[in-house]
């Protein structure tokens, strides 16, 4: 939202307020409006309600809404007022807890300070619910440990691949001491956290970060090994993208937007790497001529790239082998292993295969099933 004259704050209504908020979380991991859709640490989609403290910003990130200098209609919230909006969507049962982002309220030392004041104020009050903060690069130390006894979840975002790159759309911060650093700190208070006995039965999430797809010409290749290292080096285990979209009167305004497709491929690819234990090397075969990947389902790709693999024969393969095949994931693998023998694709799709996608890249008992009840000789 931008205007010649934007609209004093004062003068807007708490729904205006938390309106804007909203809508001021564009690059904050999910989509634009007060409740949210997220993935909580136990793996479960939990609705959120998501929002800035303020959209009043000192950084000067160059896709990004908030930052300095930019003409728009501000708007903030108390941590009191926070706090009240939260306990009314949660006790209406639409939410199970609090995303709480802001733009940088003069340091990251202050903005966290005020973040951190509002998860205390939801505690003190009884509040058993979700809370992810997402922090600012160069948040103190001392202000994380903190917040890590108040939040289920926080993490800082990386935003792009390198000290480069990053200098480059976000030049009030330093990637390797602003970001990299919070992101191992992060790590070492999360596992922390986990080994105390008697935590309170609160779950603690695990690493997370973020990713701007389409800023910067970096191709797909990079943000994938990327994701991969940070996965070996920071324990990540939910990079999160979002697809880069101009905003009228920030330096990137005549970039063209990421295609939304570019980010369903990443997310796909990340879920490949954690879930099923591929390696950024694995990729490389499924990449264009220019390092980004094509809009088709990366597994898939895989597959038809490695014919030698196929097909596999469902009551000998190794977990490994099941993962590689379109159309099983990791609950269809474990329940095929449990199961065995099998001897019908009629049973694999029970067991929630895919069969329209498996069937080129299976095998049974050493035949090939064309249809539920007939099978071939395999060639």
């Amino acid at each position: 939202m931008t205007s010649r004259h934007p609209v004093n704050e004062h003068h807007m209504t708490l729904m205006e307020r938390m309106k804007i908020l909203s809508e001021g979380t564009k690059y904050d991991s999910c989509n634009q409006s007060a409740v949210c859709h997220a993935f909580g640490p136990d793996g479960r989609c939990i609705q959120l309600y998501k929002t800035l403290l303020t959209n009043t910003c000192s950084g000067e990130c160059t896709y990004c809404p908030n930052r300095c200098g930019r003409h728009s209609t501000k708007a903030s919230l108390t941590p009191e007022e926070i706090t009240k909006i939260t306990w009314s969507f949660y006790r209406k049962n639409a939410i199970e807890g609090l995303f709480l982002s802001s733009g940088v309220i003069g340091d990251a030392e202050r903005t966290a300070e005020k973040q951190l004041e509002v998860a205390k104020l939801l505690r003190s009050q009884g509040f058993t619910g979700y809370i992810h903060m997402r922090v600012m690069p160069g948040t103190p130390l001392y202000l994380l440990e903190e917040i890590a006894d108040y939040a289920n979840k926080f993490g800082v975002n990386a935003e792009t691949t390198s000290s480069v790159n990053y200098s480059e759309i976000c030049p009030n911060f330093d990637y390797k001491s602003d970001v990299l650093q919070r992101l191992k700190w992060t790590r070492d208070l999360i596992n922390k956290k986990r080994k105390e006995i008697g935590y309170g039965g609160r779950i603690v999430g695990a690493n997370d970060t973020q990713f701007v797809v389409g800023a910067l010409s970096e191709p797909d290749r990079d943000i994938v090994r990327t994701v991969d290292k940070f996965m070996d080096k920071y324990e990540l285990r939910r990079p999160y993208f979002m697809s880069f979209d101009p905003v009228p009167s920030t330096p990137l305004e005549n970039i063209p937007s990421s295609p939304k497709w570019r980010e369903i491929r990443l997310y796909q690819t990340s879920y490949l790497l954690k879930d099923y234990g591929l390696k950024a090397f694995d990729f490389d075969a499924v990449y264009d001529d220019n390092g980004f990947l094509l809009d088709t389902d990366p597994k898939m790709l895989l597959a038809q790239s490695n014919p030698e693999r196929f097909p596999v024969d469902i009551n000998s393969a190794s977990m490994g082998d099941l993962l590689l095949v379109p159309g099983i994931g990791p609950v269809g693998a474990n329940r095929i292993i449990r199961s065995r023998p099998v001897s019908s694709e009629k049973e694999l799709m029970r067991m929630g295969v895919v069969i329209s996608r498996a069937r080129p890249f299976i095998e049974i008992n050493g035949n090939r099933q064309t249809n539920l009840f007939s099978f071939t000789e395999a060639s």
